[in-house]
């Protein structure tokens, strides 16, 4: 049997170390998970941690967002905002997409064979960006708000609020935000009076949309709006997963992170407040993204376990999340 020298088992028990801590940021106790990207901030600097391990974004000015992230083999695509320019990072390196103003903003991504679809604003109207290629999405009012989107074959699906202008009272003018869907451009208006429609996700010829309405938060099925319990006026929705027949939403119920699984809350911290702001699935692991209170550390919860991601100035921010 060949010996081992000094060296060699310290490289080795360093070696198992590493992996520990691999695994308890990203991934299962298996190892055998999938890669977790997750996008967000870093104080107000945009980053991306794959498996727990922070990826700084570069950006031309002081400040910058990632706000959406997503994978298409091994290229990794972040939406966001570097100073007032939308954009996106690709594998690290800033993209700037054209504005016939000076700012805008980019909400969410989505990637579809050689396609690249990025949802936001361009000055003051709104839509998406193909290929770099500025697409405006018609309102019924005077202005909207885009705010996910999804890609199904040719079809394209784009979530958020269209803004009408109804009167002209004492204190101002008093605004409606309707939630709507936009499909391959056309405006889709969804059952709701005040709110909007935010997370998406569509499931063979089934489209799930979360969003809110008079501050209640619900989810859309194929246009039938759905309520689902809330603790109190301080709920929230923010981000949808379907895997078969099971509906996952994140958000905050009652001031505190939780998800519900087919409308059932499930609280991700039962002594803080917080948010989630993302989910997703893989088999029967759950990942959600968020925070667990004002000030401290963005983190991820698999399975109900909090993760804290690592940050260099004390807080920070967990935006969007996707599986490899």
């Amino acid at each position: 049997m060949m010996k081992t020298t000094l060296y060699q088992r310290m490289a080795a028990l360093a070696a198992v170390a590493l992996i520990g801590a691999f695994t308890a940021y990203g991934q299962p106790v298996t190892g055998r998970g999938p890669d977790v990207l997750i996008a967000g901030s870093d104080g107000r600097t945009p980053c991306y941690w794959l498996n727990g391990v922070r990826q700084a974004l570069p950006v031309t000015g002081t400040t910058g967002s990632a706000n959406d992230i997503a994978v298409s083999g091994s290229d990794v695509y972040i939406a966001g905002t570097n100073g007032d320019r939308p954009g996106y990072w690709l594998n690290g390196r800033w993209q700037v997409l054209p504005v016939t103003g000076t700012k805008g903003s980019a909400q969410a991504i989505t990637v579809s064979g050689s396609d690249v679809y990025v949802a936001g604003t361009n000055g003051d109207t709104f839509g998406y960006w193909l290929n770099g290629r500025w697409q405006a999405l018609p309102v019924t009012g005077t202005s909207g708000g885009a705010s996910g989107i999804a890609v199904s074959g040719s079809d394209v699906y784009i979530t958020g609020s269209n803004v009408t202008v109804t009167k002209l009272g004492e204190y101002g003018t008093s605004t409606t935000h309707t939630p709507g869907y936009w499909l391959n451009g056309k405006l889709q208006a969804l059952p709701g009076t005040s709110g909007s429609a935010d997370g998406i996700a569509v499931s063979g010829s089934d489209v799930y949309i979360a969003g809110a309405d008079k501050g209640t938060p619900w989810y859309w099925l194929n246009g039938v709006q759905h309520v689902f319990p809330v603790r109190g006026t301080s709920s929230t929705v923010s981000g949808i997963a379907v895997s078969g027949s099971d509906v996952y939403i994140a958000g905050s119920f009652g001031g505190m992170p939780c998800y519900w699984l087919n409308e059932a809350p499930q609280d991700l911290s039962a002594n803080s407040y917080g948010s989630a702001t993302a989910i997703a699935v893989s088999g029967s692991d759950v990942y959600v993204v968020g925070s667990h209170y004002d000030g401290a550390p963005p983190c991820y919860w698999l399975n109900g376990v909090q993760h804290d991601l690592p940050v260099t100035n004390g807080s920070g921010s967990a935006n969007a999340i996707v599986l490899r």
